[in-house]
């Protein structure tokens, strides 16, 4: 009995310094700034407000904004419901976007992408793999950028690559949404419980045959 519950507890204490490596590792926590400046520059352009946030949404990447900051400020303006419409619409948009970018512009693009993550794209391309793919997309912390414009680097296949990406995206940026409403309640157990939920996706990957290769 003593034994199960020392494991137990070395679990529980591993668990725990994930969460807390994931929290750190997608800068919930340090994002708190980035958002409220990001919330009033939108909220000032009031009835345009929506207009704003989808145009950045879309050029996310012209202003060197991350996901986490522009979806949970989605979810603080909008609330969680809204905010994850909008944030969902924006960020198939942008989709669209990155791979147009990483088509059309090859060689400024292939300084910036890592050569592991061109070939990941192109054995996806070849295996025309949705499950592959859609285990990298739904992983949070996952490069985002260096996938979407990677795969209009190699030329993937436009509704593998749009299907994967926006079913893959779609649990993350509902738990960014509603941290959004959180965020200043971070330790909340309602809190504790969303980003629980990143962590399931975080392992995703590992459930899928080829998990540690999408890795």
């Amino acid at each position: 009995m003593t034994g199960k519950k020392r494991s137990i507890g070395i679990i529980l204490t591993v668990l725990i310094f994930f969460m807390l490596y994931l929290i750190d590792r997608l800068g919930i926590i340090g994002v708190r700034l980035d958002v409220e400046s990001l919330r009033a520059l939108i909220e000032d352009g009031g009835m345009w407000s929506i207009v704003i946030f989808l145009f950045i949404c879309t050029f996310r990447q012209l202003f060197f904004l991350p996901t986490t900051v522009v979806y949970i400020s989605g979810g603080l303006i909008f609330g969680p419901f809204l905010g994850f419409i909008y944030s969902i619409f924006g960020h198939t948009v942008n989709l669209f976007f990155a791979y147009y970018v990483g088509g059309r512009f090859k060689e400024s693009i292939r300084r910036f992408i890592s050569v592991k993550y061109i070939e990941k794209l192109r054995q996806v391309k070849r295996q025309g793999s949705f499950k592959q793919l859609f285990a990298i997309r739904v992983t949070p912390g996952f490069p985002v950028d260096a996938i979407s414009f990677g795969a209009g680097f190699v030329e993937m296949d436009l509704h593998l690559y749009l299907w994967a990406s926006f079913l893959g995206a779609v649990p993350k940026i509902a738990v960014y949404s509603y941290l959004g409403q959180r965020l200043e309640d971070i330790f909340a157990l309602e809190t504790i419980i969303a980003l629980g939920f990143l962590l399931v996706l975080a392992l995703t990957p590992y459930l899928f045959k080829n998990g540690k290769e999408a890795l």
